[in-house]
């Protein structure tokens, strides 16, 4: 049990206990008054009575209500049994409140009348079902936002289990397309091969490193992808041009790792590559309005009656950002003058959060 929520539960039900019932006294003595009741001391001691009185009943109701667990009960069952039991507590409280003011305290014989009592009680019983509303109420508010928040956690969780299993694709999918590269070079320049196997080498210890966090920063980012379009620089030669333009404010901004290398790497695999003069790919990346913008342009065309069989990089990124980031991120792409563009847009909050183990109880 979290106690320290225990105790917080337990003093905002004694104050709205102390407060309501006062503020009902306080009610009750202004109406007398205007009534033309004198403020004396058997009205004051009256006004005591119902105030003590109304805490006990109300408590010992209350104690009825956990153990008889009636906070799990759906509505048909539940209102009878308030509507029963509040005219019941009214009854019980208009004689005992009769007893102590009329004949303890005052010592009178009180003159029974049909039309006074049934007044009474259904006054009385009018106010603990008042009683039982605001306390129900606030109990289904409160059951509601534990649902609320458990919900979200179980979404939380599923969020982080689909996002590691597209991870899991992510590394194999590069290595594979990674070692291709190398393949070509082997026939055409051994030396060129092997220093591009000692660049993959440090591309994949980075790239295992960061492919565990869910995001890591521009700067680290952007270190892979130089190391990989090196590697490509390689092998395609002067048919790769490779341009930057990042704004000094966007390095520290998280991105999802490996996120920008994937685009590059499709740009390159389903664009440059199949142009015989090759192509150019540029990077820009720079914040405004509390946003980092992305914008990657290759050369080539975007067929979106192939982007099921060609468009991995491209499903990639949108399913990961809206994981991480809700509708809050953008993913955008179109065909410029024999160009791509695509543009992505990462706000600075992550709605993304680790599964709470903690008891609520």
């Amino acid at each position: 049990m979290n106690y320290k929520r225990f105790f917080k539960q337990q003093n905002i039900y004694w104050i709205s206990q102390i407060y309501g019932w006062l503020i009902y006294v306080v009610l009750m003595g202004l109406l007398n008054q205007l009534n033309g009741a004198a403020f004396n001391r058997l009205l004051l001691f009256n006004l005591s009575v119902t105030f003590f009185l109304g805490i006990s009943i109300s408590h010992t109701y209350r104690e009825l209500i956990i153990k008889k667990d009636w906070l799990r009960l759906p509505l048909y069952q539940l209102i009878p049994l308030v509507l029963i039991t509040s005219i019941c507590l009214g009854t019980f409280f208009f004689i005992i409140h009769t007893i102590i003011s009329d004949v303890l305290i005052a010592g009178e014989t009180y003159q029974f009348e049909w039309i006074d009592v049934i007044r009474n009680i259904i006054n009385q019983t009018v106010i603990f079902m008042l009683w039982s509303s605001l306390y129900f109420l606030f109990h289904f508010v409160q059951n509601y936002r534990k649902e609320e928040i458990k919900n979200l956690k179980w979404q939380a969780a599923k969020n982080e289990i689909e996002l590691n299993k597209i991870k899991s694709q992510l590394n194999p999918h590069f290595i594979f397309n990674s070692m291709n590269s190398i393949r070509a070079l082997v026939e055409e320049d051994p030396k060129l091969a092997k220093d591009a196997i000692t660049r993959l080498s440090n591309i994949l210890r980075g790239s295992l490193m960061l492919g565990k966090k869910e995001v890591i920063t521009l700067s680290e980012e952007m270190q892979l992808v130089q190391d990989y379009l090196l590697l490509e620089k390689t092998r395609f030669e002067e048919r790769l041009t490779i341009n930057y333009s990042i704004d000094e404010n966007a390095f520290d901004w998280l991105v999802p790792p490996l996120m920008i290398q994937t685009l590059a790497e499709n740009g390159i695999k389903h664009g440059i590559s199949k142009l015989t003069k090759g192509g150019r790919i540029f990077i820009q990346a720079f914040v405004q309005d509390n946003v980092l913008c992305i914008k990657l342009v290759n050369s080539g065309n975007y067929d979106e009656n192939k982007a099921v069989e060609t468009g991995f990089g491209l499903v990639n990124t949108k399913q990961r950002l809206q994981l991480l980031f809700g509708n809050k991120a953008n993913f955008e792409i179109k065909n410029l003058k024999n160009e791509v563009e695509v543009v992505v847009l990462i706000p600075s909050e992550i709605i993304q959060f680790k599964h709470d183990e903690s008891n609520n109880n």
